[in-house]
């Protein structure tokens, strides 16, 4: 299930994206398969794909403040921006269930198959049933991961955060 958890206003998503537009030269090309090309910074901590590491990652007080807001035991964080969006995936392993999004700019609609129908691991699984949904401007929701889920189409100026917790089999690793 994709959880709205709120919804940010209108002086502080200017305020915000503002902020992420002043510092668009920490933007690097994702590697990822899923999203190639896709501008992106990470917050706190890198996740190395190749190489199954962390690494030393931007740290902003202002953003990072504000993302503890709407997840305290949040570890590392991911900024996107633009047009690419990505295709529908799971997050690796180094990520616990549950995900907080951030959407701060225009998406034509969030993928997401609820399989997974809580926030770990679960034999009792949903049979598989995409779903798309609207996710606004200024729009903080939550959703499990691990199951798949993609970006459809931002807008070219669309900016978003994701954060996570590490998964206990990556909590000493920092």
């Amino acid at each position: 299930m994709l959880n709205h958890l709120g919804r940010i206003n209108p002086v502080n998503l200017a305020l915000l994206t503002g902020h992420l537009d002043d510092n668009k030269d920490r933007l690097t090309s994702d590697v990822s398969s899923y999203a190639p090309n896709r501008q992106r910074y990470w917050l706190q901590h890198e996740w190395d794909l190749g190489k199954r590491t962390f690494t030393p990652a931007i740290r902003d007080e202002r953003i990072w403040q504000y993302c503890k807001y709407w997840m305290p035991d949040a570890d590392l964080g991911l900024i996107v921006h633009g047009p690419i969006g990505i295709t529908p995936h799971r997050d690796d392993s180094y990520a616990d269930w549950r995900c907080v999004g951030i959407n701060l700019g225009g998406l034509e609609a969030w993928h997401y198959d609820c399989q997974y129908p809580e926030f770990r691991w679960t034999s009792d699984l949903n049979p598989s049933n995409p779903q798309r949904h609207e996710v606004l401007p200024g729009a903080v929701f939550e959703f499990n991961c691990k199951n798949l889920h993609a970006a459809i189409n931002p807008a070219p100026d669309r900016w978003a955060i994701f954060l996570w917790k590490l998964s206990r089999k990556y909590q000493d690793s920092l």
